[in-house]
């Protein structure tokens, strides 16, 4: 079949939607944030392809429990990547494991790599044998190169390269601190410091130094002789832990990441590193970016005399590479970890993968591949997709980008509006007509009939001595070339640059990093300090240390939100709601009604998590039955009818609404219901302004991308109602947003401004950039070709840069 048709899809806001989807086409389907492209793409299309197919093969798949439409016609294999799940890798997954580039060095290593002696760490010759001392050794095993192998893997730091560790210089400077101060020192939330003086009551007062080694032990890592889980919980190892897990980094400093001694970082062990080739061990070549790995990799011939089997290896590992650094990845190194990456940078390693994969007659799903990347890279990315798709495949790109709609063969516009204003066909062809739909918002905004609004921008901007800035002196964190960088106050200020410039790095990794010493009282945490039991101790990675000389200017800010991309939380029973600090506030409501007094019910009987859950299934809504080793079938609890609240819980009813109707409706919807609760109205009306409108109130958090989660977190923030003088940082938070709903968040940083804040934006979106009354640019390329200031000014200023890489695009 040369088409894909859908009939009557009514999955979640999808209004019995009719449609049919020629194959082997680039097709980008856009629309409104909320206006059901995912639904249509991801959740119809994708998991009705993956289903088929893999019944196709006797896997046993999982039964619907809802009917999301009447039929499905000429779908095949699919796959997909979603920006909800591309985050969620292990840290020990990295760009040369995902790649399998690192498993095909290891291989090259076991076969064509110098061995020294374990005995003397001379050279050996072609037999094996020591040249100084006449040992002989053997060639290893490939297993010996790879850091995630217990062979491989250095033993100190089970191939992580690093470890964290307690700073005890600066957590007890002198033998007078005693362990109250200590305790002050670290920053106890007051529930936790409750609990520390309360086990240690006897200790506060002692100098650190003289209280016995035992309960010192116990005190810093937890060692305690008793069975006290809630005592071994308290060690201030766990609390940095906790700290580390959620945030990526202990703001107090008294936490370090520090370079393995055993292995000097390069994370495999000793017998590996006396493996060379060209001079460099394996570990050597994982801290290459891609770009400097390839130059090592071309020169290698002349240096190493490689077996034929060795050339045809080196070839292949070549055009990965190769592949990698067209696709602009080249700033990656092989050990950077996958959950450090973009979504634009894991999809288009995806697209990499596949494309040397050959094969043809799948459909591949992309969300949004343009997330990360500067506009001059976007080019490259067009033509993996048109490649894949000339191989035979079927291409479809849920995108706002305004390249990306112009350049597709097909054209999916879906909404009008999201949520419930949402969920229609508004146009399906190329792109002349979509220009020409009146009633499609898309089609508006790239047809120049609706615009973007219009700031009056502070021009003629001079940092003076006299302009309010706060100042990064010789920063050096990752590829920033000892630069400083003046952020002026009371702006709205741009940081741009290409994939890998140094961004973040300025931006978060230091201005935000030393920051945090200086509010760490008062800086916004996006989860509890203290991590599930079970997940305390599973991950130390991460953790980037600043490198600057100081950061000045300071005195003249209140307060710091930094609203990241990070999630904002990892179980399927939190939700938007609970995050944003409401919930507790409508199930008091619900606590309050007649019903309720007459049955003695209190707020904690409206949570499913507490006293409401459903006897049955226990607040989840579904129950599961085994049908033999790991084959289940999960369905809808009997009892509660997916509702996840007990019988009681459900007979109250606020304005004819019980507590599971709320936590179905969408923003908008609850918008308009809680007219009047004006504690319950503030942060949810800031979420309906930045084009958050249509998710629903009870939406499972883990299901949301990173731009929803970082958009939640700025609601939240500004619904707190700080007054002037607070520095708001935000990475990219126009990720998975349409010109229509960019156009709302410009509205809102202007707004910011206005009264007296200070905004900092990493962005790549040209209109936003184009907002802004300061640009700082990076570069001008990535990985060790950045971080250097390129650029800085007014919009207008950057236009006129002949250094400006960004400049030509600005409006």
């Amino acid at each position: 079949m040369k088409q894909i048709t859908v009939q009557n899809a009514r999955l979640h806001n999808l209004k019995n939607l009719n449609i049919s989807i020629p194959k082997n086409s680039l097709v980008v389907a856009t629309g409104v944030s909320g206006s059901g492209k995912s639904s249509l793409v991801f959740d119809i299309i994708f998991e009705e392809g993956r289903r088929q197919y893999l019944r196709s093969l006797g896997v046993f798949t999982e039964i619907d429990n809802e009917e999301k439409f009447d039929r499905i016609s000429g779908i095949g294999p699919t796959i997909a990547v979603q920006q909800n799940i591309i985050r969620q890798s292990s840290p020990r997954s990295t760009v040369g494991t995902r790649t399998g580039i690192l498993n095909l060095l290891s291989v090259l290593y076991s076969g064509e790599g110098r061995i020294f002696c374990s005995f003397c760490g001379s050279p050996m010759d072609e037999h094996l044998i020591c040249k100084a001392c006449g040992r002989r050794e053997e060639r290893l095993p490939a297993g010996y190169f790879s850091y995630n192998n217990p062979r491989g893997m250095c033993v100190k730091c089970s191939g992580r390269g690093s470890y964290f560790e307690i700073n005890m210089r600066k957590l007890v400077p002198d033998e007078r601190t005693t362990l109250q101060q200590v305790y002050d020192t670290v920053g106890l939330t007051p529930g936790y410091m409750k609990l520390m003086q309360r086990h240690y009551t006897e200790y506060l007062a002692t100098s650190f130094y003289d209280i016995p080694d035992e309960v010192k032990e116990e005190i810093l890592y937890g060692h305690t002789l008793t069975k006290s889980s809630e005592r071994r919980s308290c060690c201030l190892l766990r609390i940095f832990q906790g700290r580390l897990h959620w945030h990526g980094a202990d703001s107090s400093g008294l936490y370090e990441r520090s370079v393995c001694s055993e292995c000097q970082g390069f994370r495999v062990g000793e017998e590996a590193r006396r493996v060379s080739l060209g001079g460099k061990h394996i570990g050597e070549l994982g801290y290459m970016t891609l770009g400097e790995l390839q130059d090592f990799l071309k020169a290698l011939p002349e240096k190493e005399n490689l077996t034929p089997f060795g050339k045809n290896l080196l070839k292949e590992i070549e055009e990965r590479t190769e592949s990698l650094i067209a696709s602009r990845l080249g700033h990656l190194s092989l050990y950077r970890e996958m959950p450090s990456l973009s979504g634009g940078e894991i999809q288009r390693l995806f697209l990499n993968t596949h494309l040397d994969s050959k094969m043809d007659s799948l459909i591949y799903i992309l969300d949004e591949p343009t997330v990360g990347l500067h506009e001059t890279e976007k080019e490259k990315l067009l033509e993996s997709m048109k490649n894949l798709k000339d191989l035979g495949n079927t291409v479809i790109v849920v995108e706002h980008n305004r390249r990306i709609i112009e350049k597709a063969e097909h054209l999916i516009d879906l909404g009008p509006k999201a949520g419930i204003e949402g969920g229609c066909l508004v146009y399906q062809g190329n792109l002349e007509g979509l220009l020409a739909c009146e009633e499609s918002l898309t089609g508006r905004y790239l047809s120049g009939r609706d615009t973007m609004p219009l700031r009056t921008l502070k021009g003629n901007m001079v940092i003076d001595g006299s302009t309010p800035c706060l100042t990064v002196r010789h920063g050096k964190t990752n590829n920033l070339k000892d630069i400083t960088v003046s952020f002026p106050l009371g702006v709205l200020v741009g940081v741009a640059g290409v994939s890998g410039s140094g961004k973040s790095s300025l931006v978060s990794h230091t201005l935000g990093t030393l920051l945090k010493g200086f509010f760490h009282d008062s800086w916004e945490k996006d989860e509890e300090d203290i991590p599930e039991k079970d997940t305390a101790e599973e991950d130390e990675e991460g953790g980037v240390q600043a490198v600057s000389d100081r950061l000045e200017g300071v005195e003249h800010l209140k307060g710091v939100a930094e609203v990241t991309q990070a999630p904002i939380g990892r179980k399927m029973s939190s939700n938007p709601v609970s995050y944003i600090g409401i919930w507790d506030k409508i199930r008091g409501l619900f606590a309050r009604q007649p019903e309720a007094h007459e049955q003695g019910l209190t707020a904690g009987h409206f949570s499913f998590n507490s006293k409401g859950a459903c006897p049955v299934c226990g607040g989840s809504g579904r129950e599961s039955l085994w049908l033999g080793g790991t084959v289940k079938i999960d369905s809808v609890c009997k009892e509660c009818h997916g509702k996840r609240f007990n019988e009681a819980a459900l007979s109250v009813r606020y304005k004819g609404k019980t507590i599971f109707d709320i936590l179905q409706m969408s923003v908008c919807e609850a918008v308009d219901f809680f007219e009047g609760q004006q504690g319950i109205l503030s942060t949810l009306a800031v979420l309906e302004k930045i084009g958050m409108g249509y998710i629903t109130l009870g939406q499972p958090t883990p299901s949301l991308s990173g731009g929803e989660a970082q958009r939640i977190k700025l609601a939240r923030e500004i619904g707190r109602r700080r007054k002037g003088n607070i520095l708001y940082i935000l990475d990219e938070p126009t990720a998975g947003l349409s010109m229509y709903d960019v156009a709302k968040l410009i509205g809102l940083l202007d707004e910011l401004v206005a009264k007296g804040n200070s905004v900092i934006v990493i962005e790549h979106d040209p209109a936003v950039l184009s907002s802004c009354d300061w640009i700082i640019e990076l570069g001008p390329g990535g990985g060790t070709e950045g971080g250097r200031v390129i650029a800085q000014g007014s919009p207008g200023d950057l236009k006129t840069n002949p250094k400006s890489v960004t400049g030509r695009f600005l409006a």
